[in-house]
């Protein structure tokens, strides 16, 4: 198929505020085979009826109301499952997609099961919050080993276009850890994955965001019980890697997941420190922008099994 559909899952909550300015930069994508499929969450504002304009001038806009709140997480499952489209982007209701963003990554996707891109931050005004993207933040990965994304994720949902042979090994989606990491996770055990280092998306931060990622909220978090917390890493989200059933590197993965459980009760932490040493490079890529020295990696190491 020379120009196969691309579904884009849009979820909506309470958006009203910038929903518009992302609607015109979706129905302005030069890549025109295209549905937008939008759930909104019981909006209280007027989310509904900007979503009603809309779709009565574009008929490619398909929405659908909940019957009752399912929150961030399952709200995507569902916009997911309603997809159609041979390949299915996720798109946040307050960012800005660049007009080439669609066609950007059909033409670089090839047979890879998933394709990211870079982004930069925008605040609430529209303008850019300094000269930071994301991949100033992370190193981005591009490779066939699933571990680096079991400990550090980089790849994030409003910048993702995968594959909907993804679909039969995603459902149902875990409200205990991020979706972005089981697509990504996924995506990396049934196939390759690409990254295409081009800014193509405006990643808005503000107060009411889900995702707070420069940290610029000002209330107080709590103080993780744990090292592997400090990363974003839960015992359900180990266990899910654990119990995925097509993984590409079954052995090493298993031995990370189970480690690093066995880390969380207080045990077999020597295991769990030298393991770490032994494949720092590939477990810690994304959260190493310059390359560490060996003194460096133990110390980390032994932050994360020790402190």
């Amino acid at each position: 198929m020379p120009n196969p559909l691309v579904s884009i899952a849009l979820c909506t909550y309470n958006g009203e505020r910038f929903l518009s300015k992302q609607l015109d930069s979706l129905l302005s994508q030069s890549y025109n085979n295209i549905e937008i499929i939008v759930t909104d969450d019981c909006s209280t504002d007027n989310t509904w009826g900007i979503l009603q304009d809309y779709a009565d001038k574009d008929a490619r806009l398909k929405r659908y109301k909940n019957e009752h709140n399912l929150g961030h997480t399952l709200n995507f499952e569902k916009a997911i499952r309603l997809c159609k489209g041979e390949y299915i982007a996720l798109c946040d209701q307050d960012d800005v997609w660049e007009t080439d963003k669609t066609s950007s990554l059909m033409e670089s996707v090839g047979d890879a099961m998933l394709i990211y891109h870079n982004s930069d931050f925008i605040d609430e005004q529209d303008q850019r919050i300094g000269n930071s993207s994301m991949a100033s933040k992370h190193r981005m990965y591009n490779g066939e080993s699933c571990l680096p994304v079991i400990l550090g994720n980089n790849i994030h949902g409003h910048a993702m276009l995968f594959s909907n042979k993804l679909k039969d090994y995603l459902f149902p989606f875990n409200k205990d850890f991020s979706h972005d990491w089981a697509i990504a996770f996924a995506a990396f055990n049934l196939g390759s994955v690409k990254y295409l280092d081009k800014i193509v998306v405006h990643y808005r931060q503000h107060q009411y965001a889900v995702t707070d990622f420069l940290e610029q909220r000002k209330e107080g978090t709590r103080v993780p019980k744990h090292g592997l917390e400090r990363l974003g890493v839960s015992a359900a989200w180990l266990q899910y890697c654990l119990d995925f059933k097509d993984k590409k590197e079954p052995e090493i993965t298993n031995t990370v997941c189970k480690l690093f459980l066995d880390l969380m009760n207080g045990k077999n932490k020597l295991q769990c420190f030298l393991f770490m040493l032994k494949h720092f490079d590939l477990l810690f890529y994304t959260m190493n922008k310059r390359k560490r020295g060996f003194f460096s990696k133990l110390n980390f190491a032994r932050k994360l099994c020790y402190a």
